[in-house]
């Protein structure tokens, strides 16, 4: 009875025992799964807290950056603004300028005009008074024998003819800054105008000793042009000419076409020009000899404003001691 109570006891007890060291082993199960779980989380959080701190990082570099090309960005624009204001500074000063400039010209070119137009009114009566002086003197020579008072009207009559050349110089000059030089084309023979030239200065080069002689062109050219207007570039061309050629020289004219062009040479075997003065031959006001005055230096600046408004052209060749040769070409139409 008694060992059957130990027995029962016992089992009881290894029972017991079992249990309790069940769940003991069942605690530390968990406790090992709990402790299995926690590596497995901190094992998983090392890889993304090393990118979180390496895209933390490259934020920051970024922002670095953005705020350094902010800051470029700030003084590229002040620096354009002040490039800019500059230049609109600059702009505005030109543009005044541009308009003080304007307003001078416009009132420069009105003085000019009234100038040229007072000019041309003084010189168009002066020419009466004139005519009536030569009229009168040819009207001496025509009624008188006597010697003194013929070689007074003669005296008057060249006086008055010079008076004549330099009052339509200074027309002409009117006419050309004016922009009212007129220009009539019309179809002529160059040999008649040739012929003309010849019969009206052959006696005036005679009676100075020079040899005036014209080589008229073998055919027939005929061209369009003003032929008063080439009649007087042709009679300042010889009248130079007729200055500077002493006497027992030469004077020859010819005209030969060339292509679509009439061409004219003048050539006189008087002194010549000097290389430093032939540039200038032919600027308003101009002339070879500044010490002896033969006119106003109008007659080649007219010369050439009248070729050129032909559509021509007009050039001077010369060598000191070797006389001058003057050139113009017109077009045949």
């Amino acid at each position: 009875m008694e060992l059957s109570k130990f027995r029962d006891g016992s089992d009881r007890a290894v029972s017991s025992g079992q249990s309790g060291a069940r769940s003991a082993d069942l605690c530390i199960l968990g406790e090992r799964d709990s402790a299995n779980q926690l590596k497995k989380i901190e094992r998983t959080d090392v890889t993304p807290l090393g990118e979180r701190k390496r895209s933390d990082l490259a934020v920051k570099r970024e922002r670095n950056e953005h705020d350094a090309l902010r800051v470029d960005l700030e003084t590229l624009r002040q620096v354009t603004d002040d490039g800019l204001s500059s230049e609109r500074h600059g702009a505005d000063s030109t543009s005044d300028a541009l308009g003080r400039t304007r307003t001078a010209l416009m009132r420069a070119q009105s003085g000019n005009r009234r100038s040229n137009e007072v000019m041309a009114m003084v010189t168009h009566d002066l020419r009466s008074p004139l005519n009536v002086i030569s009229l009168n003197t040819e009207s001496i020579l025509e009624t008188t024998l006597e010697p003194s008072t013929r070689a007074s009207a003669n005296s008057i009559m060249r006086g008055a003819a010079r008076m004549e050349r330099l009052l339509c110089d200074l027309l002409d000059l009117a006419r050309i800054e004016s922009g009212t030089l007129s220009i009539v084309r019309r179809q002529h023979d160059i040999g008649a105008l040739l012929l003309e030239v010849l019969r009206t200065y052959e006696p005036m080069f005679a009676s100075r000793s020079i040899t005036f002689t014209v080589d008229m062109p073998a055919d027939s050219i005929d061209a369009f042009f003003d032929h008063d207007r080439i009649v007087q570039v042709l009679s300042n061309l010889l009248g130079n000419a007729m200055k500077f050629t002493p006497a027992g020289g030469t004077v020859d004219l010819q005209a030969r076409r060339q292509a679509k062009h009439v061409a004219f040479a003048l050539y006189n075997a008087g002194p010549g020009i000097s290389a430093s003065a032939l540039p200038h031959i032919f600027e308003p006001f101009w002339q070879v000899d500044g010490d002896a005055r033969r006119g106003l230096g109008l007659g080649l600046s007219t010369c050439r404003t009248i070729v050129e408004a032909h559509g021509g052209q007009i050039w001077g060749d010369s060598e000191l001691d070797k006389g001058a040769m003057f050139r113009f070409m017109l077009p045949l139409c």
